[in-house]
């Protein structure tokens, strides 16, 4: 009699629990389950950004109209500019520096982009997580793991929107992110997993090897399928007025 391998262990046990603790927090937060199943699985294909050929600011601004788009946050006020000075394109610390999204309670989020050369994969996930850092900063409950979690949260929620391919791929190519490669890997199969999509929906854009973490995070996940059914039992936790919170309506 032959017996199946247990998959082995992608992300150590404390890693794993943290990304379903900060998908439930997240699903809590907005919307719930039902509400989740409405995230696109974003590629960097035509059918997610129709603007060829534009160039400079325009170019730029269009993919952040996009970006907001398919983040379903079409409707914030936020605003785009480039950043005051030069900084490498992969610098995304300097990026966010120059101003930081969701600063003050009364004030339009100003996110600004790096001059010169700009690569597009890095530019959405950039755009993708300023706007993940202004969706989360609505919270009322804290991210799990306490203040010094905040910042992988937040990348787990660019994953969450669905950028989550956008961040691997950025992470691939010495974008600073909190979170590695692997775990950026693993909560693309995890976005995947939980809205019922192929995790190898996203091979023909991923970076080749981060193919085969998707699937090795994938096949590892596939054992936890009670942290998944509590996952998508998991309503909103706002109420109708709370879901209709006041945002930004000025800048400066």
């Amino acid at each position: 009699m032959r017996f199946q391998q247990k998959p082995k262990p992608f992300l150590d046990a404390s890693r794993r629990d943290w990304q379903f603790e900060v998908f439930g927090w997240l699903l809590r937060n907005t919307g719930g389950y039902g509400k989740f199943l409405e995230n696109p699985l974003v590629l960097p294909t035509e059918e997610f950004f129709p603007d060829r050929g534009m160039k400079g600011h325009a170019g730029v601004a269009a993919l952040f109209r996009r970006t907001r788009e398919h983040a379903g946050m079409e409707d914030w006020p936020c605003a785009v500019e480039p950043a005051k000075k030069a900084v490498p394109a992969n610098d995304e610390a300097a990026a966010k520096d120059e101003a930081p999204a969701g600063d003050a309670p009364d004030r339009v989020p100003v996110i600004t982009y790096p001059r010169g050369s700009l690569e597009p994969i890095a530019l959405v996930a950039h755009f993708a997580r300023e706007l993940s850092r202004y969706l989360v900063a609505t919270f009322d409950e804290p991210a799990p793991g306490g203040e010094n979690s905040i910042e992988p949260a937040i990348e787990l929620a660019t994953v969450f929107v669905g950028f989550g391919l956008f961040m691997a791929n950025s992470a691939a190519n010495q974008v600073k992110y909190e979170l590695s490669e692997g775990e950026l890997a693993h909560a693309l199969a995890l976005f995947c997993l939980l809205g019922r999509k192929p995790p190898e929906s996203a091979d023909t854009h991923l970076n080749p090897h981060l193919r085969k973490h998707v699937r090795l995070a994938a096949l590892d996940l596939a054992q936890y399928e009670t942290s998944f059914r509590k996952l998508r039992a998991v309503a909103a936790a706002l109420t109708a007025d709370r879901a209709e919170r006041t945002l930004p309506t000025s800048v400066g």
